[in-house]
């Protein structure tokens, strides 16, 4: 049976009068790799910094491994933090920068020596033991910074945006390496980034802040292909959000009035006259080819040719609708099916149930 490592309830946390953790609840499982995410100042740092006890909550109740911790120093939790200033001690090679965890609990040496080297395999960086940290690169460095986190054996490994001073080649390359590293060694992982593709990428679970709050919690393909909130949906990726009252419902579909059309949606309890937003993914937008018919339950809309956008493996085609709207149409690069002309018009579709209604 699957146990909670850790466990928020109810924390809050104010400096002063400013609030910037509300009232946030969430259960992170053994084993589990979860990635808070969200702009800068939306609480995730103070929330992580909470965990690793270096802030004390103004409210709630914080547990690692069903234990109660938000009163216990941070010296006495079993949990490791990684910095993106990686922290190490710049007057210590390799070798001792790594163990020094160890020597502070009074190992033996050959205890030492034997752990450090485990480490150094785990994180691929055999023979470099005598190096000294101003020798090695970022990726080194946060190898290094990870391996002294682990060889203490926490229960909880923290990290504050770790790969944030990377270059994008090696950050993409160690984000797969450090998800590895995680499902070989069962340990806990609490991330925290503003980087969606990063979280979609690492995590078993995304929880998703913004202000404070936690505004969805799940697994990646849920924040991304059915956001709760218009915040989520705008936030993570890239997306087409419409804004309309619901003119009509009937049964499993209803009616959104966007102002130049009324189309169908999935009616998800939603009442005639209610405001709601509509989110689209740019790749699941087609261009109707001429001649062709529109395939059941599905939505067409008239647009005009704007311009398109070369970013590599993509083609980003941008087409306006009669109110001046921008809808943005993911492509890959080389399967384009419109030339494009300024102002050509074309029509659009989509299925209905590749659109996600929301009321906030």
């Amino acid at each position: 049976m699957t146990t909670n490592m850790v466990e928020l309830q109810n924390v809050s946390k104010q400096f002063g009068d400013n609030t910037v953790v509300q009232d946030v609840s969430l259960q992170v499982k053994e084993g589990e790799f979860l990635t808070l995410l969200g702009p800068s100042g939306c609480g995730k740092t103070t929330t992580l910094r909470m965990i690793a006890g270096f802030e004390q909550p103004t409210e709630g109740t914080i547990l690692l491994d069903g234990r109660r911790v938000d009163n216990v120093p941070a010296n006495k939790r079993n949990v490791n933090t990684v910095f993106q200033s990686y922290a190490l001690f710049p007057h210590m090679n390799i070798y001792d920068n790594i163990a020094f965890g160890l020597k502070m609990r009074r190992a033996n040496k050959n205890s030492i020596k034997e752990k450090v080297t485990k480490m150094l395999e785990l994180v691929q960086l055999q023979g470099f033991e005598k190096r000294m940290p101003s020798q090695l690169s970022g990726g080194q460095k946060q190898r290094i910074a990870i391996a002294r986190a682990l060889i203490n054996n926490p229960k909880v490994i923290l990290l504050d945006e770790p790969l944030g001073a990377l270059d994008l080649k090696l950050r993409k390359q160690m984000q797969v390496e450090l998800k590895h590293l995680q499902k070989q060694l069962k340990i806990t992982f609490i991330y925290v980034t503003h980087d969606q593709e990063e979280a979609l990428t690492m995590s078993d679970r995304i929880a998703v802040m913004n202000k404070g709050i936690v505004e969805q919690i799940g697994l990646p393909v849920d924040i991304y292909e059915k956001p709760q909130t218009k915040f989520v949906a705008d936030f993570i990726g890239e997306t087409n959000l419409f804004e309309g009252n619901v003119s009509k419902v009937n049964g499993r579909y209803a009616y959104l009035d966007l102002g130049v059309k009324e189309i169908e949606v999935k009616n998800e309890g939603l009442q005639i006259g209610e405001k709601v937003y509509l989110t689209i993914r740019p790749e699941r937008i087609h261009i109707l080819a001429d001649g062709s018919q529109e395939a059941a339950n599905s939505v067409q809309l008239k647009a005009r040719f704007k311009e398109r956008i070369y970013v590599g493996s993509t083609s980003k085609m941008v087409v306006l609708l009669d109110n001046g709207k921008e809808v943005v149409i993911n492509e890959p690069a080389g399967q384009t099916q419109y030339g494009g002309k300024i102002d050509q018009e074309m029509i659009l579709t989509w299925g209905i149930d590749h659109g996600v209604v929301m009321k906030d």
